[in-house]
Order: structure tokens, then sequence, then C-alpha cells
């Protein structure tokens, strides 16, 4: 299993709290330590339920006591963990490669946690306020981009051809994105072509698509970034890092004061590509 920098700062945090409660490490852990990062959707978390340690600390220690059980061996963890957190890990897999991501990220931990069928996680869970914090962390998030001091990135993918679409790209990207992400794009890829200055990049190889960007195409708004999509095979090349700085230095130079990245996701990759920061629900 691979893991964003944040869940593995997570991991890493809840390990240190289980060694020094139970011995054993529980899900409960795993959602503590969430909860005392102060990064991303977790900071928002712990704003919104500034309680939640404590309750959390309280319930362990009702809970639970140093435990003598063997418990399983299992990375990324340097300690034994319960049978509960190896089913969270696995939920967490599963739903990362639901949405054909490459790293689970503190989302799908969360959900992994929120979905587990375990008695003791059931009994933490109980009275907290779930589906609030669900919505926080698990879900598909809008971010923002302040683009007045923006400054186009040098890094970029060389190796990989970069343009504008045309409008006879049109069949060709509409199969690609509905093989590779679905039909849930289609739309707003319709939407760009039926402007007269397409805003859609494409990155190929051998005049193949293997990556699209687009801006202003979806919710028939003006300054929304998005939909983004790379072949999973090329997501660690800066194909999407420089499709990404394409589009946003387009918008820049329209004169936008400000990107919204559309229901964003993964999140590190926006904050770390361009300093993102997800927008507070209401």
């Amino acid at each position: 299993m691979k893991f964003t920098d944040r869940s593995k700062r997570i991991l890493t945090k809840a390990e240190d709290i289980a060694r020094v409660t139970t011995g054993l490490l529980y899900p409960v852990h795993i959602l503590l330590a969430m909860s005392e990062e102060q990064t991303g959707v977790c900071a928002e978390l712990n704003r919104s339920y500034p309680q939640l340690k404590d309750v959390l600390h309280e319930k362990i220690n009702e809970l639970y006591r140093v435990d003598s059980v063997e418990g399983t061996n299992i990375e990324p963890f340097m300690m034994k963990v319960s049978e509960a957190t190896r089913q969270v890990l696995e939920i967490a897999e599963q739903r990362m490669h639901r949405y054909g991501q490459l790293v689970i990220n503190e989302g799908h931990l969360a959900d992994g946690i929120f979905r587990s069928d375990d008695p003791k996680t059931l009994e933490i869970l109980k009275g907290l306020d779930v589906p609030g914090m669900h919505d926080i962390v698990c879900k598909a998030r809008d971010m923002i981009v302040h683009l007045r001091n923006y400054i186009f990135p040098s890094n970029l993918n060389k190796q990989t051809t970069f343009r504008r679409a045309h409008p006879t790209d049109q069949i060709a990207i509409v199969d690609f994105v509905e093989t590779q992400f679905g039909v849930g794009w289609v739309e707003s890829i319709e939407n760009g072509f039926a402007q007269e200055q397409i805003p859609i990049f494409l990155a190929l190889e051998d005049e193949h698509i293997i990556g699209f960007a687009c801006y202003d195409v979806s919710r028939n708004r003006k300054g929304i970034f998005g939909p983004m999509g790379t072949l999973k095979t090329n997501r660690s090349r800066k194909v999407g890092f420089t499709l990404l700085h394409l589009a946003l230095n387009e918008m820049n130079e329209i004169g936008y004061e400000y990107a919204v990245l559309g229901e964003a996701g993964p999140l590190e990759f926006y904050e770390k590509a361009c300093s993102a920061v997800v927008i507070p629900r209401k």
C-alpha cells in the first residue's frame, strides 16, 4: 500500500498514541491522530469538532485496556495492529482503487473507519457526528488558488507533447474520458468544444491522448478549473502538474483573480502543485 504524506503522518501519530494507551493499534487511534493533524481537511475537522480529541481519549480509556492480544503485522506499521485496523486499511485501499487513485489518503482512511463493523469501533463512533465528519474528510472538496501573484513554473514535463485541443479532437477525447473515467465528465468536455476558443489542454504521446485538463466548462460558471485526468501510468511524470499549470496560466492571463478547483482530488496533489487550499464548508 502507498500513502500520501499526510496519511503517513497520521499513521505514525496513531502508532505513537497506541504505544502509550493500549499497546495494540485500533481504528480509534487513526481517527484520533487525524483529529490532531493541522493541515488540509483534517485542520477543518479539528476546527469543526474541537472537543473530538478529548472525547476520543476518554472513549479509549473506557473501552480499551493494555492489550495482550497478538495482533497482526501489516505495513506500514512498526507495531502490531488489531484485526479491525487491518480491515480499515482494506476498505481504504478498495476506495482508492474505486476512484482510480494510486495512494491512500486521509479520506480513504476515515471512510474505512466509518464503514467498520467492529463492535468497539461502532461504540467509539456512537454519539459522534459521523455524517458531518464524513462530509469534511471523505467527500470531494472544492479548492481555491489565488492567481494575483501566480508564476508559471519552470519544472514542467518537457518530454510529453502538450497543446490546446482542436475541434477535430472531440471524438478522441470523449472516447478517452469515457474509457478511463466514465461518462460523468463527458458533458463538461462537450461544453468546452462548444466554445470558440476551446479551454481544454491535451497531453499526447505518439499522437495518443494520455491526459487532459479543462477550465470554464463546469457548472455553467467561469473561473472553475477541471475536470482533469491522466492515465495512471503517467501520474508520476508531471503530466497532470503540467496540464494543471497550462490551464492556470491561461486563467491568469484572462484576468481571473482566483481559480476554483471543482471537487478536487487528491487534495495533497493540488496543495503541493499550486498552493491550493480547501474551501471550508459552511
